[in-house]
Formats: C-alpha cells, structure tokens, sequence
C-alpha cells in the first residue's frame, strides 16, 4: 500500500476520534464545559439592553467559574445579536437550537423576538428564561419557555393601581393620553392599561403609536395629545423614544406628569433626555435600594467589573443565570434536567427578588415604581 494511503487511512482515524469526543469536551452528558447562550439585542435601538444582559450573565459565569465550575466544569457564554428585529430572531435561534452543547437560553428582550424564536426552542426542549413581558409568550404552547419578568398584564393591574393612588388621591387627574410602539410590546401593555384605567373610573382621551428605531419626530402626535387636555401621558415603549417624547412635549408646554414602563427603566434614559425626563415615573423590578439577600453584593460586583450601575435587566439576566447554573448543579449538564428543575423551584434568592415559576411559567414577584429625581433614577415615595 502507497505511504499516501496510510497516511489518509491515519488522518481518517484520528478525525473519527475526535469527532466522537467533541460532544464531551463541549456540552452535554459527561461534559468537560458547559454552554448557555445569550440571545438578545447587542446592536439597534436596545442595544443597551442587551449589553447589560450580558454583562451580568458573564458576571454570574466568572463567579462560579472562579469558585471552581460546576463539578469541575467551566460555564462559557455564547452571545447570538437579534438586533431587536423579529425577523432576525429566528436565525438566531435556530442556530442556538441545532447546537447540542448549549443547554439553555437567556433572552430575548424585545417581545416581539420571543415570540418569533419561541416556537424554535421549544421544538429543540430547549430551556428559555426571557424577560419579554408580552403576555401571550407564556400562554401554554411553549411549556421550554419560562418568564422572569412581570407580564404586561400584571404590570398594567400593578400601574393602574399606582396611577389611581396617584393620580386620584394625590393629584387629582382625571384623563390620560397614550402614546406607544408599535410592537407587540406596546400593543399589549397599551390595550390591558387602558381597560384597566378605565375600569377604575379613569378616561383614556386619546391613543397615538409610533415605530421604534425609526421615528424621530413626534411633534404631530404629542399635538393631538395636548389638543384633548390630558392630565397624564402614558408611554408603553422603550428608552430612546421616550426621551425624545418628554423634550418634544416639553418644546410645545404639555406640561402633565408622565408614566412608563420597565422598557425606560435605563440611565441612557436620562443622559438622552435630560432635564425633560425629570419626575416620569415607570415599573421597574429591580434597584440597589431595594434589599433582598446578595442585592448589595451583586451591586458592588457589578460596579467594580464593569464601572456601571446595574439596571434591571442586568439583574433579571443575573438571576437567570444563576438559576440555570444552579439547575445544571441540581439536575446535570442537560436541557431536561434544566427544564425539570425551573419546573419545580421555589422562592430561589434573586437579587431582584425570590423566584419562583406558576403553572404558566410566570414568574410570581413584586414590582417597583421607580422616578427620575435629580437626574438619577430612585424609587418613587407612592408605591403600589
């Protein structure tokens, strides 16, 4: 036989053992690392979302990494961009599906995505933690899917509460005007406000939408708006939008107090904004004032690593993470055991809170009413 031969027949061989190899060194049963995948958007208008997401996955990987691993294992994190598109969400998600070594997902933000890439996981029993908030994610077709964030209905029964302690008892408003994305996000949470507004005796005077990412110029809507004298203005919608909103408001005097969502719930909130944002108030399920066990200890991780505040969303990815690694502690190194064990877990000690999963995958926790005072953001002195 030519030495050629031998020396394919010998390079065929070693590739065949190498293959067979791959799956323990990089995930799976008997793994020597583990691999959970972020899925979020790292570019586009919430960008700054995303990389807060990541930057407290990381931070939550290093500790336990740092410690040892799991049973030895190191954690990595793969990062997947959906860009905040729903039409780029589903590639992304296929990709994080068809490979064996990832074991769960954290994300997406942007409930559109969720929706668009929920059904890919769940064909693939691959566990999901999101933070979307739009309801009909959790609506029992994707039982992979779990939710560590409020729905938007809860939010909208949480706000409507506030708004009529608020809005009644402390300042006498009457009529509110409504200004949001045009998104599943905004749709949701805008349709479950307004209905539970107006069951409390409230009026919803006028209703106006606008596209993220791409409108800039909200003059002619917030004109209406100030045409039907509200007392309160209600975005349903995220960060960048907002602070234009509260300037262009500001530019043509509708003066009336307004009320957001988590989705503003960012310090680009008020570096956009500035003085325009001052006293909007808005939902947030998280903020350093706000103790639970290891809120302090995440908080001053978290500065001293990356010289940034935790937001929200940094919390809730901090808690996701946590509860997967302690899942692949508890059940093993795979997507069913992961799956078995966000079924069952109870009161786990969230730095925004105890976590704990319903018959929907909701996650059952308090939320918070956070302002602008000062130009930083604080809980604001009228809780639910």
């Amino acid at each position: 036989m030519k030495k050629t031969t031998w020396v394919l027949i010998i390079v065929m061989i070693l590739a065949l053992f190498t293959g067979c190899t791959s799956d323990k060194d990089t995930g799976g049963e008997g793994a020597k690392e583990i691999y959970i995948a972020s899925a979020n958007p790292m570019t586009g208008d919430s960008a700054q979302f995303g990389d807060m997401k990541v930057k407290a996955i990381q931070l939550a990987l290093d500790e336990v990494n740092d410690a040892g691993g799991i049973n030895g294992m190191k954690v990595n994190l793969l990062v997947g961009d959906d860009t905040g598109n729903p039409k780029e969400a589903p590639s992304v998600a296929q990709r994080f599906a068809d490979d064996k070594k990832v074991l769960a997902i954290i994300g997406h933000w942007n409930s559109s995505c969720t929706l668009a890439a929920r059904g890919i996981y769940n064909d693939a029993k691959m566990p999901v933690i999101t933070d979307s908030v739009n309801k009909g994610i959790t609506d029992g077709t994707t039982p992979y899917v779990y939710r560590i964030s409020l729905t938007d209905t809860t939010q909208a029964e949480y706000l409507a509460e506030y708004l009529a302690e608020y809005a009644y008892e402390v300042m006498g408003k009457r009529k509110v005007a409504i200004m949001y994305t045009s998104n599943d996000f905004g749709a949701g949470i805008t349709a479950d406000f307004s209905r539970v507004f107006k069951e409390k005796g409230g009026e919803v005077v006028a209703t106006e939408t606008y596209h993220e990412g791409q409108s800039i110029d909200f003059t002619p809507q917030l004109t209406k708006l100030k045409n039907q004298n509200p007392d309160l203005m209600f975005i349903a919608g995220y960060y960048v939008e907002t602070a234009l909103i509260a300037q262009q408001a500001q530019s043509i005097e509708l003066d009336v107090p307004m009320l957001g969502t988590d989705g503003i719930s960012s310090d680009e909130l008020i570096k956009l904004g500035g003085s325009a944002v001052e006293g909007i108030a808005f939902t947030g399920f998280f903020h350093p004032d706000v103790k639970h066990p290891g809120t302090e200890e995440f908080v001053k991780s978290f500065r001293e690593k990356y010289n940034k505040e935790p937001d929200t969303y940094a919390a809730l990815a901090y808690d996701s993470a946590k509860v997967i690694l302690k899942a692949i502690e508890e059940k093993g190194a795979t997507r069913e055991g992961i799956k078995s064990y966000l079924s069952e877990v109870k009161d786990f000690p969230g730095v925004a809170g105890p976590i704990s999963f319903d018959e929907k995958n909701d996650v059952t926790r308090g939320i918070t009413i956070l302002q602008v005072k000062n130009g930083e953001i604080v809980p604001a002195e009228v809780q639910p």
